[in-house]
């Protein structure tokens, strides 16, 4: 699928094909121009989703995932390729493509409730991914340092340090001991399909790209047969989702704090946001207290509303005296994020800990998961253990958190003796046995920090 690449001024950019010479693809010559002039709006997008770009983001998806309403699992797609591309690309280019719509299924939140998601056909799963590709050649050119969320090259932990380096680095007097913490009510079901678009033509004037996204967000959803319509929101399980969020948030979050908000105030202050997760850090209390009835009416012109009651603002410093019970953290990306003292007495630390609703969950997990095994060999239990203890120290091994990862090895290798026990007639395993039969015989994956105070700072993106 060659094509020339077009500006808004409708001036050919050349060819767009793969290159096997090291030459820039189309993609990357797209996201060079956007780099270098930022008001640029691109109009002839579509004919870089091609054939190979489908295939090679259905690839991608991970094994087992949930089918849409077709029913067609990834390997059924994958063979059938062939029928499959031509009329759906031939629609998408001629922007009468009409997307099906998602399967609503749930999945149970911390707090008991369910939290609703779409999923897609996975052959739009593919499509969404494509069109995201080619979309975030453009928009990483413009997101700020402050986004850090479904980013290439950003993460959880770069948001996570860069929050340690606003709380610690600098002088006493200069630290950012305030925190506002807020949380989008119902984010993703309340995105505004017009500011949506409004947002994207600042960038996109390909009425196809345009009106296929539409096409995804109209799609409608189908819950036990019974098919509703949708005039608002985002499917979280869609693969264009995250970027659509970070693309609303950019206009109305982002680049409003950057150029309208962090210029006004008299004290150092960042951002830090994680998709529709994030917290504000300021050195003045005033000012932090000042900020929600912005954020507040900010959102409300967007048809965004603040959740009160998981929003808080946090005096961050040292305790004064044992008697004061006032909230010291803020609990963000699975951690809790608190200052302390370090063994010499002398100034501060900033700690990380596993938040503890997240830590049941992370619990439950591992039981659930040896209950289910606990019939297989040993040597195969263990090993589906380590995984899951490999994957929960690769995350939440950051500086403070040791005693909590020393924990969870050690209620695995519990939960692991209990287990044992009871498939066997002689019941509960002595810790004897246990040691001598399974702790000195396998080996076990050992808590440790991914990421200690030294290093700490290298992941920050401030």
């Amino acid at each position: 699928m060659d094509g020339n690449l077009k500006t808004h001024s409708g001036q050919s950019m050349g060819k767009t094909s793969v290159s096997h010479d090291n030459k820039p693809t189309g993609i990357a010559r797209v996201a060079a121009l956007a780099r270098t002039q930022p008001s640029m709006k691109f109009n002839n997008l579509m004919h870089h989703l091609t054939p190979e770009l489908i295939k090679e983001c259905i690839h991608a998806i991970p094994n087992g995932s949930a089918s849409g309403v077709d029913g067609m699992s990834k390997d059924q797609v994958l063979e059938n390729l062939n029928w499959l591309i031509p009329p759906a690309l031939k629609a998408m280019h001629s922007g009468t493509y009409q997307a099906p719509p998602v399967r609503r299924v749930f999945i149970p939140k911390p707090d008991g409730r369910q939290r609703p998601i779409g999923v897609p056909t996975t052959f739009d799963k593919g499509c969404q991914a494509g069109i995201a590709r080619i979309l975030e050649g453009i928009y990483e050119q413009d997101f700020l340092n402050c986004s850090f969320g479904f980013r290439p090259g950003r993460g959880c932990h770069n948001a996570l340090a860069t929050i340690h380096d606003g709380l610690f680095k600098g002088p006493t007097k200069d630290q950012l001991n305030y925190a506002l913490e807020v949380d989008i009510r119902d984010f993703f079901g309340s995105l505004d399909h017009g500011w949506l678009k409004k947002f994207l033509r600042h960038r996109i004037s390909d009425e196809r790209v345009i009106g296929l996204i539409e096409s995804w967000l109209t799609a409608g959803v189908l819950n036990d047969g019974q098919y509703t319509k949708t005039d608002v929101g985002s499917p979280q399980g869609g693969s264009i989702s995250p970027l659509l969020a970070n693309i609303y948030l950019h206009y109305i979050l982002d680049l409003w704090w950057e150029k309208r908000i962090k210029p006004r105030l008299r004290g150092k202050a960042i951002l830090v946001r994680y998709c529709d997760d994030f917290g504000i850090l300021c050195q003045n209390q005033d000012e932090a207290e000042g900020m929600l009835p912005l954020i507040k009416a900010r959102f409300a012109q967007f048809n965004l509303q603040i959740a009160e009651e998981k929003t808080h603002l946090t005096d961050l410093s040292l305790r004064k005296s044992g008697g004061d019970k006032s909230r010291r953290r803020i609990d963000f990306l699975g951690f809790s994020i608190f200052r302390a003292k370090p063994r010499n007495g002398k100034g501060s630390k900033i700690v990380f800990k596993t938040e503890k609703s997240r830590f049941t969950r992370a619990k439950l997990k591992l039981k659930e998961r040896i209950k289910k095994n606990r019939h297989l060999p040993i040597s195969v239990q263990i090993r589906s253990i380590n995984l899951i203890l490999r994957g929960h120290f690769n995350y939440y091994g950051l500086p403070g958190n040791v005693e909590r990862l020393r924990y969870y090895k050690t209620t695995a290798t519990r939960y692991l003796r209990i287990a044992l026990g009871r498939r066997s007639q002689n019941g509960l395993m002595s810790w004897e046995r246990f040691q001598r039969e399974v702790i000195n015989v396998f080996k076990f994956e050992q808590p440790k920090l991914r990421v200690t105070y030294h290093e700490i700072s290298d992941l920050a993106m401030s």
